[in-house]
């Protein structure tokens, strides 16, 4: 940017180095106020109001909706499944762990009847494991660890149990607040990459409210991952891809981000398969949860 700045010409006739310095910030002023096509037609500095919002704060440009119903905010699968688990633990004074610390099979078996997963991936693992055990279930494998993250369960005595933190879930009309502390530590503090084979990719978290921001502007058809990537991710980003050698980025961004947002069910998602084969052309869309959870005011 300061390059191209530098080359706009336009110093002639300046003697000083104050006055250079004058003509330069006026110069850096007017990039940073003037919308650019690469970043969606926002100004630089919309770009990075957006990115340092405090999503704890109400004038923010970028805010999370805290008030949402509670039979609407307690029936999102992440806020749904965790209140099962939680309120399991309760009653059964704490779930026993297996020596390696998973859940035991009996407790697997159970949330896989009861919580809010893909029924088709269900029927698949019922089909090709006739013992199963919580590494087969991949989403109750990441839940039960982000709960431990988020300090809403702890592993103590050989077992699972509640904190008090995790008990306030339980309570009614807490769906909707959990819902949005949930939202905050899974993509602040969770480790995004940690049941994949992707590296950490701190920038997607760095520049979330920005990707958030241009995905409320999809419109709500269904969109290919390449076609989000472009729209959703800076122009810095893919430069970074290239040096890190990552040539599947749009892939990278679904399994760390887009897939995420379908458990908070933001985002749904499809994959369309051709001739047998299922991860084939993976699509998402936005869903009515979306623009009433999350909420943007650009000045």
């Amino acid at each position: 940017m300061f390059k191209d700045i530098l080359e706009e010409g336009g110093y002639e006739g300046i003697e000083t180095l104050e006055d250079l310095q004058k003509a330069v910030d006026r110069r850096i002023d007017n990039y940073n106020n003037t919308p650019q096509d690469e970043l969606g037609g926002l100004t630089p500095q919309q770009v990075d109001s957006l990115i340092a919002s405090d999503l704890w704060r109400p004038d923010q440009p970028m805010t999370i909706n805290g008030s949402l119903p509670d039979e609407l905010a307690s029936q999102v699968r992440i806020v749904k499944n965790s209140m099962i688990f939680i309120e399991t633990a309760r009653e059964e004074g704490g779930l026993p762990s297996t020596k390696a610390g998973n859940l035991k099979r009996k407790a697997v078996s159970d949330f896989l009847d009861r919580m809010k997963f893909n029924p088709d991936r269900v029927a698949e693992i019922r089909k090709y494991h006739t013992v199963i055990n919580e590494k087969h279930v991949r989403n109750l494998n990441i839940l039960r660890v982000f709960l431990e993250k988020a300090g809403l369960i702890e592993h103590r005595k050989s077992a699972f149990h509640p904190t008090p933190q995790g008990l306030d879930i339980l309570e009614p009309g807490m769906a909707s607040k959990y819902l949005k502390y949930l939202f905050f530590s899974y993509f602040w503090r969770f480790d995004l990459s940690y049941f994949t084979r992707y590296h950490e990719w701190n920038e997607f978290r760095d520049l979330l409210p920005y990707s958030l921001y241009r995905l409320s502007k999809l419109d709500d058809g269904w969109h290919r991952i390449d076609i989000i990537a472009n729209e959703a991710l800076l122009p810095s980003i893919f430069e970074l891809a290239d040096q890190r050698g990552v040539f599947r980025l749009p892939y990278t961004y679904e399994a760390l981000v887009l897939e995420p947002l379908c458990k908070f069910e933001l985002l749904e998602g499809k994959k369309l398969g051709i001739k047998g084969l299922e991860d084939f052309d993976p699509q998402f869309r936005k869903t009515s949860l979306f623009d009433r959870f999350l909420q943007f005011d650009l000045r």
